[in-house]
């Protein structure tokens, strides 16, 4: 064996493979349960609709919303998870709770994405915040009835408007500033969605002004369509210099003192 296809043989940690092997085993079993218990109640009720009832212009309108974005989500996610992403697609509220949470969790723990050490916190991250979720769910189930009140205080309704623009604040701020995690920084990275963000804005504005609408109902199309162009534009910046990997200076740091020592 030549030693080129010795490299492209990736040996990968046996926390990783026992991951991704229960990973598609559970995902399976939660699309069959997902799937099935609709149909076993419809069919005990004797309400199953007819195809026509099901596969209708709503149905195919929002079909058209959602498809686009889970793929979206899953090519997207998939790389930050790594293989924690099985648990993560499989309990949901990715968006605006387990992506934070993986990603504050491997950014506290100074380790890498799609690494051994990386996926263990993240699965650990995304599975804490499915159990709180659970709790905190059945709590406000069980306490509605005592505390419903307070979620009509209209102090508490302003507040409640800012927490996703909050969370997802801090989250862009996070991307904005250096990682401290990891053994390579990327200067610059932000730059790769400056052509995206031109592209974006330049559609928006002519559906604006040709048609007075709005790219809410493609959401999930541009999603798709423009990943493969901030990949793009990412690589020819990073090919012309203009955004660097370099290494960590913190962790530079650590082995210079290790070898004063």
């Amino acid at each position: 064996m030549s030693k080129d296809k010795k490299k492209n043989n990736v040996v990968m940690d046996p926390f990783q493979q026992w991951s991704h092997s229960k990973g598609r085993i559970g995902t399976v079993i939660a699309l069959i349960y997902m799937v099935s218990v609709p149909f076993i109640v419809l069919g005990y009720y004797h309400a199953i609709p007819s195809l026509g009832e099901v596969f209708n212009l709503a149905t195919i309108s929002i079909l058209m919303i959602y498809i686009p974005v889970g793929i979206s989500e899953a090519i997207s996610y998939t790389p930050i998870l790594g293989s924690s992403a099985y648990l993560t697609f499989i309990t949901g509220n990715i968006m605006n709770l387990k992506v934070p949470c993986a990603i504050n969790a491997i950014k506290l723990s100074d380790t890498e994405q799609n690494t051994p050490e990386g996926d263990a916190i993240a699965s650990v991250a995304v599975a804490v915040s499915s159990i709180m979720t659970v709790i905190i769910l059945a709590l406000a189930a069980l306490l509605s009835s005592r505390i419903g009140f307070v979620f009509e205080i209209p102090q508490v309704k302003t507040a409640s408007n800012y927490i996703i623009p909050a969370l997802f604040g801090s989250l862009t701020l996070g991307l904005f500033s250096s990682s401290s995690s990891g053994d390579k920084v990327v200067k610059g990275g932000t730059k790769g969605v400056i052509p995206v963000l031109i592209i974006v804005s330049v559609l928006s504005l002519l559906v604006r002004i040709t048609s007075g609408g709005s790219l809410f109902g493609a959401i999930g199309f541009l999603i798709i369509a423009m990943l493969p162009i901030a990949i793009i534009t990412s690589r020819i910046m990073w090919k012309k210099g203009i955004i660097q990997v370099v290494d960590n200076p913190q962790n530079v740091k650590k082995e210079e003192k290790k070898e004063e020592e």
